[in-house]
């Protein structure tokens, strides 16, 4: 899986591996490490969806200062968007199967460190 997450624009660590174990999910809320689904989400290629059981602290922290509504996520040390929730539309997998995790982070504003085999 990964071993860190960092923010695109300040390089800084955002998600480190004590943190991401269990935390990602794909479109149809299956763990990651999962077999995947026959559902090839777009939302998926663009999009790592978090498990909002196990987010880090300062995620909470942003979605409880927005009521569990609706917001962005941004950095915490630059500021830069780096992802969105949303508890209140519920929207659908493009499959029209399931409904989409509600937290996501945007592949292209964060860098994906590997962990090394």
């Amino acid at each position: 899986m990964y071993r860190d997450i960092k923010c695109k624009k300040c390089r800084k660590s955002i998600l480190n591996e004590g943190q991401t174990k269990d935390l990602f999910l794909n479109a149809h809320s299956s763990p990651v490490a999962s077999p995947p689904e026959e559902c090839a989400s777009v939302q998926e290629q663009s999009n790592i969806f978090l498990n909002e059981e196990l987010l880090p602290h300062w995620i909470i922290l942003r979605i409880e200062a927005e009521k569990w509504s609706r917001g962005k996520l941004n950095c915490p040390y630059c500021d830069s968007k780096i992802g969105s929730f949303d508890f209140v539309s519920g929207l659908k997998c493009s499959c029209s199967s399931n409904f989409l995790p509600p937290v996501h982070v945007i592949k292209s504003k964060i860098d994906l460190i590997r962990e090394s085999t």
